[in-house]
């Protein structure tokens, strides 16, 4: 039964796909591509308020949350009672969360809480000799690409520098001091590159826990590495460059305006491959490319109004259940980390940190529970494509497959044990 509804569900998005490619392409693809049908656009495909301030990042909710508990309990978090016999938190997963987390804090402190210069994301590095003259703006991008992929990032797109996207300041939140683009950054931008980085599926399918952490912890040592290589190569043509994490701008939008994605009720990120599950990290130059990557949509906000399965799974209850996005947070609540004036679903960023603590994990639910993040299976390609051209109640139906065949659980109590299990797998390079 599950097959033929999975079947005559695959059957009617190919004859849709069909139909809709020989009468009239969507922008963005070629008729009779396999590709997603994709719209792009030549600018930010959100509406923006003509008030929209810049965020300060001293209103980051993990900074809040650190000097709250400071104040409160003399450290970074509050101490949490946790079973560390039950799988998920026994002492070997606790460690696989910390190793990453570790290696990352050694080379790139606190950036995960936007404090700005630190290590690889350092602002002090020089270019090497004159710039090298690239003979179009195609080629710049093509290079800086194909290196980008080679050095880790598994999704490359390149953006002008945006000042709606960029931090008002740069807020070091252990000493309390407000640097500024104009007096202490070293160079104008006029570039931005957004690497995305894919997190392990089935880590995060054993979430809220220590292994489902680890996806989130690896993520950002890659970032760091891969971002400080790229501005490495670009120091060593002759331009300018700082790699960045979390630091020097909201990476969401900025990956949003590369071309990488959509926004979401999440307020993550929404890929075509890998779905939500992503780290994004950047690297800011001098380099003009004049020429851009355009931003693209592919049904992700008509999806998510009628979804609603990241809200339903959200522990914490911090997920917008407003069935349309809108320019500013809700009544009540904590407003300052919201960032208004961008078209969006606003979540509750303080229940969600507190959720962690609580949890003692990073807890990524919504991420688990949507219908995007998915093995990158021939049918769940379709399906996708299947949501994009065929808006409304379709999507209500699709939501409703997901559930059924057992995607995006959470809270499932066996899958760490499934996440170390040997069955299936062999790691001599056998399969």
């Amino acid at each position: 039964m599950k097959f033929g509804v999975a079947g005559g569900s695959i059957l009617l998005a190919g004859k849709a796909l069909g139909a809709g490619s020989e009468a009239s392409p969507v922008a963005g693809v070629e008729a009779g591509s396999a590709s997603f049908p994709v719209i792009e656009h030549d600018d930010f495909p959100y509406p923006v308020n003509a008030d929209y301030k810049q965020f300060n990042p001293e209103f980051n909710e993990f900074i809040q949350t650190y000097h709250r508990n400071m104040a409160k309990y003399g450290a970074e978090e509050p101490y949490v009672e946790i079973d560390r016999t039950q799988p998920g938190f026994r002492p070997f997963e606790t460690s696989l969360n910390y190793a990453p987390w570790s290696v990352k804090i050694r080379n790139t402190g606190y950036s995960m809480y936007c404090q700005p210069n630190q290590g690889e994301y350092g602002w002090g590095f020089k270019p090497q000799g004159e710039p090298y003259p690239f003979e179009s703006p195609q080629q710049a991008s093509d290079v800086i690409k194909r290196a980008a992929r080679l050095y880790g990032a598994d999704m490359v797109g390149i953006t002008r520098q945006d000042w709606r996207w960029d931090f008002a300041v740069h807020h070091d939140f252990i000493t309390g001091e407000n640097l500024t683009w104009e007096d202490d950054f070293p160079f104008k931008p006029k570039t931005v590159i957004v690497l995305a980085f894919e997190m392990d599926y089935e880590s995060l399918s054993a979430g809220p826990t220590q292994v489902s952490s680890a996806a989130t912890s690896v993520g950002y040592a890659r970032m760091q590495h891969t971002a400080g290589m790229v501005a490495e190569f670009l120091r060593g043509i002759g331009y300018n460059a700082v790699a960045s994490g979390n630091d020097l701008g909201l990476s969401v939008p900025y990956a949003i305006a590369a071309g990488l994605g959509e926004s979401s009720r999440m307020g993550l990120l929404v890929t075509y491959k890998y779905g939500p599950r992503v780290r994004l990290a950047k690297v800011y130059t001098d380099l003009d490319l004049v020429e851009y990557d355009k931003a693209k949509t592919f049904g992700v906000r008509s999806f998510c109004e009628r979804c609603q399965r990241c809200s339903d799974a959200c522990p914490s209850k911090a997920l917008s259940r407003a069935e349309k996005p809108s320019f500013e947070p809700p009544e009540g609540g904590f407003q300052y980390f919201h960032n208004p004036g961008i078209e969006k679903w606003y979540s509750d960023a303080r229940k969600c940190r507190e959720y962690w603590i609580e949890s003692g994990s990073d807890c990524a639910t919504c991420i688990t529970s949507c219908p995007y993040n998915k093995p990158d299976f021939w049918q769940h390609r379709m399906i996708e494509k299947m949501n994009s051209i065929m808006p409304g109640p379709v999507h209500t139906f699709m939501r409703e497959m997901d559930i059924w065949f057992g995607f995006g659980d959470t809270f499932d109590s066996k899958a760490p044990d499934k996440f170390w299990s040997r069955e299936g797998r062999m790691y001599d390079g056998r399969a």
